[in-house]
């Protein structure tokens, strides 16, 4: 198992000494390397190690934690900060997700949700180094390239060219459906580069290789090569296709930034043409796309945790639906960003239901926005049935406590808004629930409750009458009577006469 960095952060001795010696890091996958008492030793300990991820309080004296985070984001972006609050500063959590933190944990159940919670970011690391190897892999791409150049009988000289002054460029073309293309004479279209193919489902992915060329010169030959592309589309009976080509890097460690821009552009011309009918190609320089996108601003306020904590299925789809549309026309937003707000409502789903779901790893498969949004709304569908069914049963549970507490406190002077202020309902709310759960208003069962005692007191005891009704909660003995009367169809001395 690989083991990851990690820093404790807390001012308070007692909760550094607890989580240094009460959770077991090796066998989650990270090696404790600093703990700090402050924010200002916080950053001293953070430049010295650059862990990889941190665990740290939200209130500090001096350094805020969500000082320190933002500090800890300028200084290495990659590092990942699970923050730890009160109940009372739940604000300031959410606001530390919106700044980039990876969770927050509640401190009073700290312990079992922080290790699910570290499990949850060992994933998301190790995700982070397999995307490292393959960039790495890519590295060796262009090696793997030109051998096989020389395999099939270029000059020495063409090899050493290799070294000199290179373009790259990515292109992705998408099509509506599966189409049986032959790559391999795709491959052999006689362009002005050399390119690279792959094809997976519906994309083909290209990348254009020139050395010891000019920009200007790269950039027509694309134009040249993609124009021959088009032809041989056409020959093939494509009717329909769309063509994101990434913009021109000189080194081959860009290549990927150049690939997630052609996925990119690919998926803005898809969702330009949502009928998928046309023939489209764009190059990432030439689009001239607005920031139009007002629902993506609005994911980072968090407002869509309520949807998720009630099972709010039509508002939550109907919200993220127009988040992805907005999302594929906003040059400024890529899958990165959008896989980000889809962990981040997995996560409160998992906090909700918990059940522990292994949907970021499917998730991180998808390159492309507009493909990722059919999977993730089937995971939002399913979880708020389970969140729904959770929100239902916890109201259930909380209204069964509530007669619990009437059943327990019906002598005293009870009344529905003090109740509903000590359970945090609203009065019109729980005096809507407390009737669906019992069958009474909530008076009319605080009456029959205390009527009933008061029956089992006039036939079992030879209390007085007034003393019966003081002890169920009645001062005024006439008032009690008319209740007893109206409830039992005869005054308490008439039943105490018949029942005793």
């Amino acid at each position: 198992m690989n083991k990851f960095t990690l820093m404790i952060v807390d001012d308070e001795r007692i909760i550094r000494d607890g989580l240094c010696s009460s959770i077991n890091w090796e066998a989650l996958g990270f090696k404790l390397v600093a703990v700090a008492a402050d924010g200002e030793e916080a950053l001293e300990l953070f430049q010295e190690h650059k862990p990889e991820a941190v665990i740290m309080d939200i209130h500090m004296p001096d350094l805020s934690g969500l000082e320190v985070l933002e500090k800890f984001k300028c200084l290495h972006p990659e590092t990942e900060v699970i923050l730890l609050s009160g109940y009372d500063e739940f604000a300031y959590a959410k606001k530390g997700i919106q700044e980039g933190a990876f969770d927050y944990i509640i401190k009073l159940t700290m312990f079992p949700e922080l290790e699910e919670c570290l499990k949850k970011l060992y994933h998301v690391l190790s995700h982070k180094q397999e995307e490292s190897r393959q960039y790495n892999e890519l590295l060796m791409l262009k090696n793997d390239f030109t051998f096989q150049q020389y395999i099939k009988g270029y000059l020495s000289s063409e090899l050493n060219r290799a070294a000199e002054k290179s373009y790259y460029s990515v292109a992705s073309i998408w099509l509506p459906s599966l189409h049986p293309l032959d790559v391999n004479r795709l491959s052999q279209i006689k362009i002005p580069l050399k390119m690279m193919l792959k094809q997976e489902n519906r994309y083909i992915y290209i990348i254009f290789i020139k050395e010891n060329d000019e920009i200007q010169l790269f950039h027509n030959k694309i134009i040249e090569s993609i124009h021959l592309i088009e032809s041989y589309l056409c020959d093939m009976m494509v009717t329909a296709y769309k063509i994101g080509i990434g913009s021109i890097k000189p080194y081959i460690s860009e290549i990927p930034r150049s690939f997630n821009e052609a996925m990119k552009t690919t998926d803005y011309l898809r969702a330009r043409d949502s009928a998928n009918s046309t023939r489209s190609v764009l190059f990432y320089g030439s689009w001239q796309g607005q920031d139009t996108s007002t629902q993506f601003k609005m994911a980072s306020n968090m407002h869509w945790v309520n949807w998720v904590y009630t099972g709010d299925t039509e508002n939550l789809i109907s919200w993220m639906k127009t988040v992805f549309a907005e999302s594929c026309l906003n040059k400024n937003i890529n899958v990165s960003d959008i896989k980000y707000l889809c962990f981040q409502i997995v996560a409160q789903f998992e906090k909700v239901t918990k059940v522990k779901k292994n949907e970021t790893l499917s998730l991180n498969e998808f390159d492309s926005i507009t493909d990722l949004e059919a999977p993730m709304l089937q995971i939002v569908k399913e979880q708020c049935i389970l969140a729904n069914r959770r929100f239902q049963l916890q109201k259930n549970e909380s209204i069964s406590s509530v007669k619990e507490y009437v059943d327990g406190m019906y002598t005293t002077n009870l009344n529905l808004e003090d109740v509903a202020r000590q359970f945090y309902f609203s009065p019109g709310y729980l005096s809507s629930k407390f009737k669906e759960y019992t069958g009474m208003t909530f008076s009319k069962y605080l009456i029959t409750k205390r009527i009933e005692t008061a029956s089992q007191l006039l036939a079992g005891t030879e209390m007085k009458i007034y003393e019966i009704a003081k002890e169920v909660g009645y001062s005024d003995e006439k008032h009690f009577s008319k209740l007893f009367t109206q409830l039992k169809k005869m005054g308490p001395r008439e039943y105490r006469r018949h029942y005793k």
